[in-house]
């Protein structure tokens, strides 16, 4: 059965979370009767992430969220067009237990990668050229090595 957790606010200013159905009480004061609830998840994580945001200074809290943002957009941007290692590592997770790579296992995990560019039939072009993989049927290829 799946509990909720709480964020709460006590009247010192203190955030601090609790599962719903317990007896809180504050962190820093030790109060446990004027706490006010905040808002309520059903995953203790996202808690975790909303109690430091809540405790945080306001002049804080709209640096690091800006910083983040910042970090998100650069890592969604780099993951359209993917590196070698990458590509090296995509190739892998596609290879089945006999070692056969097909063009739709890579598809798939470029898909779940979020890599773009190159596409599945690029990178399955470069592979034969540097003679890594060799074609072993219609969209089957093996590994040499």
């Amino acid at each position: 059965m799946a509990s909720n957790w709480l964020l709460l606010r006590c009247r010192c200013g203190q955030s601090f979370g609790a599962r719903q159905g317990t007896k809180p009480s504050c962190s820093r004061c030790g109060e446990s009767s004027q706490i006010t609830t905040t808002a309520v998840f059903t995953d203790p994580n996202t808690l975790t992430e909303a109690v430091a945001n809540a405790n945080l200074p306001s002049e804080i809290s709209q640096q690091i969220e800006n910083k983040l943002n910042e970090k998100k957009r650069k890592k969604l941007k780099s993951r359209d067009i993917a590196n070698a290692g990458t590509i090296q590592r995509i190739l892998k997770q596609s290879t089945d237990e006999r070692g056969v790579l097909t063009l739709q296992s890579l598809r798939v995990c470029l898909d779940i990668e979020g890599v773009t560019e190159p596409s599945a039939e690029q990178i399955i072009g470069m592979a034969e050229l540097q003679g890594v993989v060799h074609r072993a049927g219609e969209d089957e290829w093996k590994w040499l090595a």
